[in-house]
This record gives C-alpha cells, structure tokens and sequence, in this order.
C-alpha cells in the first residue's frame, strides 16, 4: 500500500475534523429528535448542543472550501508567472532565477557551465502563410523536440516568439554544450506534421560558456544571444561559441549602428558625384554616392555603414535622404546646363520591396522638381532575386514614369542572365572586378565581352565601372561598349568640384 505524505496527511485533517463535526452534530440532532434511536451516549448532546455543532460544521467548511479555492488561485497564478502559456515551459523569468542559482553553485564550485540561444530560422514566413494555429502547434512541437535533447537537470525555457533557451549547469567540458547544440539541429531539422503539413525547420545556436572572467548571469544570455546572431550570418542551421573577439566585433558593430543614427540626424553624411562619359569621352551622366564625415573616426567608407544600415533598416532613412539630395542637386546642374544625362540613385532591396516604395519616389520628384526622365536606379541582382514577379511590375512601373533603370555589379550574381529577357532595364553595369584585369586576364576580358556583346543584341546600354586606365576604356569601347565610368576620367566629387570639372571639359 503507498505510504501518505506527511503534507498530504496535513492537508487532509482540517477536513477529517470538518466530517467529525458535522457527523456529531448531526446525530446529537437525531438522537434529540427521536430519542429511540440506538445513538451512542457520547453523541447525545441537547438539541443546542448539536444545533452549534451543526452551524459551526457549515461555517467551517465555507471557510476550508473558500481557503482551498484560493490556494488552488494562487497556485495556477504562480505557474503562470513561472511558465510559459503556449508551451508549458519555463519563462523568462523562472529561466532567470534558475541561472542565477546556478550560476552562483558553479562559480562555488568550480564547475562549467553553458546557456544556448536558440532561434528559429524561417519560422516567421509558416506562420504568416499558414496562419498563427498552425505556427503555435509547430513551437509546441519545437518544445517537445528540445524537451528530447537535454538532461533533467538542464533548464529549457521559451523567451517568446521562435526564441528558445537551455541552461546547461555541471558540465565536464564545453565539448558537451557542443554536443547538445548538435543533437537540437539534428532534432529540430525531422520535418514536422502540423495540421496536414509537413513542416521543415532549421535552427540558429549561440553559445556561451561560463569562464575564469567577471561574468554575470545576464551576459551570458547576452552573449549566447550575440553567437547565435553570428551563426545566422554564416548561413544559419548551424551553432557558434561566443569569443571575445566576436563580443569586440559586435561592440564595434553597436557602436556604428549608433553613430550611424546620430550621422543621419545631424547631418554628417553627404553626397559626392561619379561623372560618366560616352565612347568620345564626353560627359555623359553622373553617379550619386553616399559619403560619412564622422566627427572622430574622419572620412568612413560605404562598404562599412551601408551593409549594416541595410541589415538595420536605417537604409530606408538614409535612402530617402540620399534620393532627396540627389534629385536636387541634379535640378541645380539642370539649371546651369550641366545635366548631358540622368542623375543615377543606388536603391536597396530594402527600398525597393518597402511598401509604397513608388508613391514615395513620385513624391520626392514633385517635391524637388526633376523630371522622372532625368533619373536613374541602379538596382543589384539582389533586389531582383526576392518577388521577381512583382520586381518586374515595378521596374515596368518606373519605366512608365520615364525613370530608366540600370543593373548594377552584372555579373556578380547567379542568375544574370535569365531575368535580363523579361526585366525592363534600360542599362547593365559591368563590375568593376571584371574590368581591373580586363587587359591581362583572358577569363574577365571574355566576361566583358560576352556581356557587351549580348546586351547589344538585346538593345541594352552597357556602362563600365572601375575603368582606371586608357587601355582599359580602349579594349573595351572597341568592343562596343557605350559608357564609361572610373578614376581614369574623374574620381567621385562634391556638387561645387563637379561643377568646375563639367565646365571645364564642356
């Protein structure tokens, strides 16, 4: 027979001696009622006697039922402050009480341990597609994935949204966090049943290890966090171990992305123009190029802020001030007859797929005056590749406003060639990678080649980027290409050097 509980037995006699109350006083009324009836002489009380046990048996078990309730209240209420609605798991909150005990046991004892930040590669698209029922029954089934690939000891808890963590106390080396970061990827990739569907996922895993150094329980989640973003950018469905130099990277990152934001409000960053000549040499048209004057660090070049603004979505404040800048400089040189073609604008993917990404762009021509015919897009591969069906109606779109557009870096990317047939651009931009070397590498010289010659057969006009040299711009407006852009004939200016250098070789 299984023993009872000394807290069970506790439980339990209030309401032991809420029957015997009750009982007594129920048969001292029974037997005062009916004085035949074979009841114990114990139990005959006067018919007061019986009627208070009676009264107070009710009252107290109101008062146990009502308390029982209450406690019964505040016991859900602490598990859902401790636990996470949807999957059962830990919280936040319960998650960090317990790395704070455990924190505190392993640096007492000299043990290792390890927190995994755990995210979900492409969750979002499933449920925006598959609605939000299929999207939590898929994180319950997450949950019980990882459930699978940790010891009772370890801690598992749901952050919310895709996010999961694991707490991993006592471990003997940083080779088992590894491994257990190993198992969730492999569990996690098993395709899923949901609602009908097969359901596919990958995982992005940060990991980060207690060590010698002053660390808090809180950074360690930060620090897993930070590994997890970095195994994200090498691909995803993968793990990264947090370093100190990732930690110094990122803190370098943070600090730009700050800087950044405080460039586009006071007015650090501004515009140099990249002319652009004919076969003759002649100029032709003129690049916009975003430039940044930071008060400490001096002149910072694009290829540093302009990735991390298009991963921070500060490209789209920026942008819009690159295109509002442009356009009205390029009115400027309209006015002083110094326009001979199209002002060119780089746009992002993030730009271009930006919800009213046209009326915005029509808004800004009206605003500053510049007829659409005198403005040019350089769009890259990349802004083609995501919706191509809706990335050819735009494109068509700008080309019914008269904004011409052009591909930027061609060749550079995978499918060049098969858009270019239904893509209604009206230029190609030879990567300046391929021009470099155009004169000494057979290889980039028939790249180049075989680019202007099929844009011509296609009624493309070919411009080359990066040209530094005249046998460069010789070999290559031999080959028939149209126009010409590089160091040979003028490095990027402000609108004031422009100026001077357009009159001059007008």
């Amino acid at each position: 027979m299984p023993q009872v509980s000394h807290a069970l037995r506790l439980q339990a006699w209030p309401f032991l001696l809420l029957a015997c109350t009750l009982l007594a006083g129920f048969a001292g009324l029974l037997a005062s009622a009916f004085p035949q009836l074979p009841v114990p002489e114990p139990l005959r009380f006067s018919w007061a006697g019986s009627l208070t046990l009676v009264v107070g048996g009710m009252v107290m078990s109101a008062w146990l039922f009502r308390s029982s309730g209450r406690a019964l209240l505040l016991k859900k209420l602490a598990y859902q402050a401790s636990h996470d609605a949807l999957t059962g798991l830990a919280n936040r909150t319960m998650f960090e009480e317990k790395l704070q005990q455990d924190f505190t046991l392993a640096r007492q004892n000299n043990r290792l341990m390890a927190v995994l930040f755990i995210d979900l590669d492409e969750f979002k698209p499933i449920n925006d597609t598959l609605g939000h029922k299929v999207g939590d029954r898929l994180l319950v089934a997450v949950a019980r994935a990882l459930e699978a690939c940790i010891r009772p000891t370890d801690t598992l808890a749901r952050f919310g949204g895709d996010e999961f963590v694991v707490l991993l106390p006592d471990l003997e080396s940083a080779r088992q966090a590894e491994e257990v970061a190993e198992r969730i990827l492999q569990k996690i990739a098993l395709p899923q049943q949901v609602g009908g569907h097969e359901l596919y996922l990958s995982a992005s895993i940060g990991i980060s290890l207690l060590d010698d150094s002053e660390t808090s329980p809180e950074k360690l989640i930060r620090q897993a966090d930070m590994a997890m973003y970095k195994a994200k950018r090498q691909g995803r469905d993968t793990f990264q171990v947090y370093s100190a130099e990732l930690d110094a990277k990122l803190s370098r990152r943070v600090t730009l992305r700050q800087d950044l934001q405080e460039a586009i409000r006071s007015g650090q960053l501004f515009l140099h123009y990249q002319p652009q000549v004919d076969q003759n040499g002649k100029f032709f048209g003129v690049e916009a190029l975003v430039r940044w004057q930071h008060p400490t660090r001096g002149l910072i070049a694009p290829e540093r802020f302009l990735p991390l603004a298009e991963e921070t979505g500060q490209i789209v404040p920026l942008g819009k001030w690159i295109f509002t800048q442009a356009c009205k400089d390029a009115v400027q040189l309209k006015e002083m007859g110094l326009l001979p073609g199209r002002m060119g604008v780089n746009l992002s993917p993030l730009q271009f797929h930006r919800p009213g990404f046209l009326d915005k762009l029509k808004k800004i021509l009206a605003e500053t005056g510049l007829p659409a015919d005198l403005l040019e897009l350089d769009l890259t591969e990349g802004v083609l590749m995501k919706d191509r069906c809706r990335a050819i109606s735009l494109v068509n779109s700008l080309q019914e406003l008269g904004i011409s557009t052009a591909i930027d870096d061609f060749g550079t990317g995978f499918s060049s060639f098969s858009y270019l047939k239904d893509l209604p651009a009206s230029s190609i931009k030879i990567d300046k990678s391929f021009v470099e070397n155009v004169v000494t590498n057979h290889k980039d010289a028939a790249v180049c080649k075989g680019v202007i010659t099929m844009a011509r057969e296609m009624g493309l006009t070919v411009v080359a980027e990066g040209v530094e040299d005249e046998a460069q711009f010789d070999i290559l407006r031999a080959w028939g290409c149209h126009r010409f852009q590089g160091f040979y004939f003028a490095r990027p200016m402000a609108l004031d050097a422009l100026v001077s250098w357009a009159r001059e070789v007008d």
